[in-house]
């Protein structure tokens, strides 16, 4: 034990020589010819160890090489590029200083926590030690059945040798909302708390409710503590469908560990996010939360500091009873449960393995207050629960966690850079005094590295500019909820990200008039800074830098413009990739058939050699064949056949048959489990589609040359918008189901 304290220190020792070296190398002042030299020795050596993944020395080698060029480049802003003379220029000339120091400070800190990833296998479950019970718990407020039917479903056929209660916990069938003063909004209560009540006993699952809904999620799931007594807690989001082996995956872990606090896995999406499918870059771009959950985490957990995301995570009753239950100090009640629980000294593990499968928010709106409700969270966790602050945690667990909160403060400072270049070309402000060849020695170096090193740290899960760009399109919307949160961290409240939302007709969203006005200005300031280059021979040296910034701010807007134009999107229910062997019958007629993908009341099936075609209308029977595990005695898995009746929707004839897109003309208990588990139950599935993006990797070049196609994409995507845009009144045509299209 004295040795590995030992050791410790050692290490410790080290880093902060490091550092120390870092910072006096940085701080030196040297000519120009010497910082050029001093530069292409850096890119030289990032480029050398890029190209040597395997070696960990090199690795370390890179980040500290890009360390040292940033805090050089940002030593010599301050020393050498702010007018301190003038009074009325300097406040600018500040705000953009510690703008970039911001940046560069998430940059680093993002550099330790990724310096290393842990990648976690399956630890199988230990027959021979206690099968710990456990309770699923599926929270939900006001989501439609059909989004929350999945979920239950498939939580009833998690596979488990153990003990698994499955609950449903109600916030929409409180108390207060059945007695609502309002008697449409307390009817409307009424029949969906009577429907989920239905839902639960036909499937075997347990409901709960309570008198409020008083701390929203969090107060939810401790209310429902009080009832259950299972050693360890699933918890899922309404929309979060599991795999069957999800529990089979995860409690070995416990088995393994008694200081193991919680086990998280990723979120994956059945759905794009408004932002992909305006766009209509999904599937061609890796998804925007694998950056975080298939490199991030990794890195956290090799630091024992990935924390609780909500939902798809395990964890350890007791753990969570010692720090007094989820968190409601905040409203991202799951960080900060896990910040109080590496607090007590409890361990957690993140295992890379999607097994549930979500609902990304369907319009752009929404998306926007699923991004509020996280940035005021972390927000009020910095202010109310600072991670530097809090004793329990290592230091590398603190510098993770303020990592995560920090970055939350980007609408702020994003702002910034948006707005600066526009004070310069348009009111003359002073923001940057220098001229190119000091900027081509020093700034061009640090952008070039810092590019260089996050395309090689992330390139497989977040293509260059793209962090800009949703960092850019969300600052909008976000840097006045973020104020308020600093202002007054009690004040956010939880609110609920709406799901399974149908879009009518293709039109802007109503948040895009701030970024046309934003576009305009910044073009009008592109036009006028070009005027001034041409005709003030003084200034054209700043002036060509700012004008870089500002062109760049151009471009990034012009792509956030595509994203809120809003495609059309009547089909309520994901549809999922199965490739399942079936057999299709009607009209006295049947062939074998394969199941394409699957949704919850439909399916598109190919079917072969059929004596005449089938057309829309017809009515077919499908038989499904469903895999079950051997039971007690038998060395086999049972394959049983399900049948359903099925009307065509639409056909379409193949060289090699036809494909049928057909729905579901009766949906019971029977079809749901069937039709779930023929779409979520395989893991496998998910992991394929994670690893397709992984293997969209670009070179950085390649990478940039696609954002600017994508910005020019996006301003046809305007055009054809803007072509379409409805009346105000069909602008309403955004339901809630009123509209089906299940294929």
């Amino acid at each position: 034990m004295r040795n590995s304290h030992t050791v410790t220190w050692m290490k410790w020792l080290l880093a902060c020589i490091l550092i120390f070296a870092i910072i006096s190398i940085a701080t030196i002042k040297v000519t120009v010819e010497t910082q050029i030299w001093l530069t292409s020795s850096a890119f030289v050596i990032v480029m050398f160890s890029m190209l040597m993944k395997e070696k960990k020395f090199l690795q370390l080698a890179m980040l500290l090489t890009g360390a040292l060029i940033s805090i050089r480049y940002i030593w010599w802003r301050y020393t050498e590029t702010l007018p301190w003379e003038s009074n009325l220029d300097i406040p600018f000339a500040v705000a953009l200083l510690v703008t970039e120091i911001y940046g560069i400070t998430i940059y680093l800190l993002g550099m330790f926590v990724n310096v290393q990833q842990k990648e976690r296998n399956i630890v199988p479950i230990d027959d021979s030690k206690p099968l710990p019970s456990i309770d699923v718990f599926i929270p939900t407020y006001n989501e439609p059945i059909r989004v929350v039917s999945p979920t239950l479903t498939a939580a009833m056929q998690l596979k488990y040798p153990g003990e698994v209660n499955v609950w449903i916990l109600d916030d929409g069938g409180t108390a207060n909302k059945l007695n609502n003063p309002d008697l449409h909004l307390a009817e409307a209560a009424r029949k969906r708390t009577n429907e989920l009540k239905a839902l639960c006993q036909s499937l075997g699952a347990n409901y709960i409710s309570r008198p409020d809904n008083i701390q929203a999620k969090a107060g939810n799931i401790n209310n429902a503590m009080k009832h259950s007594k299972g050693k360890l807690i699933l918890i899922l989001d309404a929309d979060h469908v599991p795999t069957q082996d999800f529990l089979l995956n995860t409690v070995g872990m416990f088995q393994q560990q008694p200081n193991l606090g919680f086990v998280q896995t990723p979120h994956f999406f059945a759905t794009p996010n408004p932002i992909e499918r305006n766009l209509g870059i999904q599937d061609k771009v890796p998804a925007e939360n694998e950056m975080f959950y298939n490199r991030i985490l990794k890195g956290m957990d090799f630091w024992n500091a990935s924390f609780f995301c909500g939902s798809a995570a395990v964890i350890r009753r007791s753990a969570l009873e010692e720090v007094g239950g989820i968190s409601t100090k905040t409203i991202t009640e799951d960080a900060d449960t896990a910040l109080n629980m590496h607090a007590k000294g409890w361990d957690s593990a993140y295992l890379n393995i999607a097994m549930i499968a979500g609902l990304s928010p369907d319009t752009f709106g929404n998306y926007v207050t699923q991004r509020s409700r996280w940035a005021q969270g972390m927000i009020q966790i910095f202010m109310l629960n600072n991670p530097l602050l809090k004793r329990g945690l290592s230091l590398p667990q603190k510098l993770c966690y303020i990592n995560s909160t920090l970055f939350w403060f980007f609408p702020i400072f994003r702002t910034v850079y948006l707005l600066a270049p526009l004070c310069y070309l348009l009111f003359d402000l002073q923001i940057f005094v220098g001229n190119g060849s000091d900027f081509l020695a020093f700034a061009v170096p640090h952008l070039l590295i810092s590019l260089a090193i996050n395309q090689h740290l992330f390139g497989k899960t977040r293509n260059a500019l793209f962090s800009e760009f949703y960092e850019t399109i969300l600052s909008l919307y976000l840097v006045l909820p973020t104020l308020s949160a600093i202002v007054n961290p009690r004040k956010p409240s939880f609110t609920v990200t709406p799901k399974g939302e149908t879009t009518e007709q293709a039109h802007f969203s109503p948040l895009a008039p701030v970024l046309f006005g934003l576009l305009c200005i910044i073009s009008i300031a592109e036009v006028w800074g070009i005027y001034r280059v041409f005709n003030y021979p003084i200034e054209q040296g700043q002036l060509t830098v700012v004008l870089v910034f500002n062109t760049l701010n151009l471009i990034l807007c012009l792509a956030c413009l595509g994203a809120t134009a809003e495609r059309r999107q009547r089909r309520i229910e994901p549809r999922t990739q199965c490739q399942s062997p079936a057999y299709l019958s009607a009209n006295n007629m049947g062939a074998s058939a394969v199941i394409n993908d699957a949704s919850v009341n439909g399916a598109r099936v190919t079917v072969q050699s059929l004596e005449s075609p089938l057309a829309a209308g017809d009515v077919v029977e499908l038989t499904c064949y469903i895999k079950h595990p051997p039971k007690q005695g038998e060395s086999k898995s049972r394959i049983k056949p399900y049948t359903f009746a099925m009307k065509v929707h639409h056909s379409q004839l193949l060289a090699s048959g036809q494909m049928l897109s057909c729905e579901l003309l009766e949906s019971n208990v029977q079809s749901a489990k069937v039709l779930t588990s023929l779409a979520f139950s395989n893991s496998q599935l998910w992991s394929k589609r994670r690893e397709f993006e992984e293997q969209q990797e670009k070179g950085i070049l390649r990478a940039m040359i696609s954002f600017f196609k994508l910005a020019i994409q996006s301003c046809a995507l305007v055009s054809s918008t803007a072509k379409q845009q409805p009346t105000p009144s069909e602008v309403k045509g955004i339901s809630h189901g009123s509209t089906q299209d299940v294929r």
